[in-house]
């Protein structure tokens, strides 16, 4: 069961009573014109499967409940306006096949929880300000394919580990402040 409303203009924000249909496995509301918050409620929707909010100007932080959603394998918040750390509870969603945090005003480090992603094919956390570290963690992601980290303030060496990712065919970490060697 699904519920698609993406590709309308709709308006507003998502309301909080959206946590109480336990029923969805897919919530499409992209390319609307919905901002507000993601409210914890969200969390609430544990059979969803594919969450899709891309292409609107929501605001505010990523809410810790999205952790409850552990069957989620792609989840889209890119093209917004969320601002705040990455949620470390984002490495509970073991299924994930892809992340999208692109885009938005995210600030500080990449948690290292991300490296419990492995089913991770696709990482897209470009056009954000996140900065510190690319911590050494993500080399346990060895089903990417698609690594994009670029136009952010990351400093420091690329971690060696990242030679574990055979199956990486892209990879964007340029607008960077990296230093070290390549090896």
């Amino acid at each position: 069961m699904g519920f698609d409303l993406g590709r309308n203009m709709l308006t507003g924000s998502i309301p909080n009573s959206i946590g109480n249909l336990t029923k969805p496995t897919t919530l499409y509301l992209s390319s609307n014109q919905l901002s507000g918050h993601i409210y914890r409620e969200l969390g609430r929707l544990e059979n969803l499967e594919d969450l899709m909010l891309y292409n609107n100007t929501l605001i505010g932080f990523i809410p810790s409940s999205i952790r409850n959603l552990t069957k989620l394998t792609s989840l889209y918040l890119d093209n917004n306006q969320l601002s705040g750390h990455i949620p470390r509870e984002l490495g509970y969603l073991v299924n994930l096949d892809y992340l999208y945090l692109s885009y938005n005003t995210l600030t500080g480090s990449i948690p290292k929880d991300l490296g419990n992603l492995t089913e991770l094919v696709g990482l897209y956390l470009e056009n954000n300000q996140l900065s510190g570290h690319i911590p050494r963690e993500l080399g346990y992601l060895v089903n990417l394919e698609s690594l994009s980290l670029k136009n952010n303030s990351l400093t420091g060496p690329i971690p060696n580990s990242l030679g574990n990712l055979t199956k990486l065919y892209e990879l964007y970490f340029g607008q960077n402040q990296l230093s070290g060697q390549i090896s």
